[in-house]
């Protein structure tokens, strides 16, 4: 305030008071690099997890698989990849630098295309086929044994030497076939009826000697010649089917188990042993098979070509 002025001039003279306001310029915006990058953090992190995932769940063998893909232990002195079209094996170059703390390793064939595949299916398939060849071959001779056994077997019994000729044997398609024919004035039967005579009886009694000796199953059929029954309700169907059921019933009590009894048939007079002769006695008989539990080769190609 100067020295004799009043306050009011001093105040008018100075005027309003004046404020200064200081603009900083706009900054400017941040850009989208950081969302790239934070991206690729979260892609990478998933990667790594389901890495380790995988690692969890693979086997041993897999893992080395897998390392041997990326570092093989068979190499090539001629050549670096596969050496062929699609060959389908990794090999790396002689000298290859192995890392010192490298897992143990084991070659693995990655699948190929044909070629060695092939050769291996065919392999196991002549392999199978020589086995089941084989089998066969070996239940052949064991039925030939069979059969020379039982023939000596009723050579030797004086007591069956009547019915040594009603013993018909041998080896069809589906197995060892044991048939026990009637002749003139010898049967197995009495007339019209499935009771067993007693020479029948001791016949199957040493079939069934011989039959243990096998492990195959059986079937039993009943066959009858052309002659007609005088009764309208028991007829031959009837008659075959009955006495089938009593060589069974025979075969049993001589000591087979039943539990080997696949089928026991009667076929009446439809399949005669003397087609040309249907009303002969020879065609009345009880056909006991040993079914074949390997085809022999000849059969199992025929099966083949009728499934084409």
């Amino acid at each position: 305030m100067a020295d004799g002025q009043p306050p009011e001039e001093e105040e008018r003279f100075l005027g309003p008071p004046v404020f200064i306001k200081k603009i900083k310029p706009l900054e400017a915006p941040h850009g989208g690099a950081w969302k790239v990058a934070y991206a690729d953090f979260v892609t990478a992190m998933m990667a790594f997890f389901l890495l380790l995932w995988l690692l969890m769940v693979a086997t041993d063998e897999q893992k080395h698989g897998l390392s041997e893909y990326f570092e093989p232990q068979k190499a090539s002195s001629e050549q670096i990849g596969t050496g062929g079209v699609l060959a389908g094996l990794a090999l790396s170059a002689e000298g290859a630098l192995r890392s010192a703390g490298s897992p143990p390793t084991v070659t693995v064939a990655l699948p190929t295309f044909g070629g060695e595949a092939e050769e291996e299916t065919e392999g196991e398939s002549g392999k199978a086929s020589e086995a089941a060849r084989a089998a066969a071959e070996k239940e052949t001779e064991q039925f030939a044994k069979a059969e020379s056994t039982l023939r000596a077997a009723i050579e030797n019994a004086q007591e069956l030497q009547t019915m040594r000729d009603s013993l018909l044997i041998d080896q069809t398609p589906e197995g060892l076939r044991i048939q026990i024919i009637d002749q003139e004035g010898v049967a197995m039967f009495k007339s019209g009826s499935a009771d067993l005579q007693d020479q029948a009886r001791a016949l199957l009694a040493l079939v069934t000697g011989v039959v243990n000796t096998l492990p195959n199953r059986i079937a039993i059929s009943g066959h009858t010649d052309s002659v007609k029954f005088g009764s309208s309700t028991y007829t031959n169907w009837e008659l075959s089917g009955d006495r089938a059921n009593a060589s069974r019933r025979a075969l049993v009590e001589s000591g087979l188990s039943a539990d080997r009894i696949e089928k026991v048939v009667g076929k009446a007079d439809q399949d005669h042993l003397f087609a040309d002769e249907p009303e002969s006695h020879r065609n009345r008989r009880i056909a006991i098979v040993l079914l074949r539990e390997n085809l022999p080769a000849d059969a199992a190609s025929n099966d083949a070509g009728s499934t084409e």
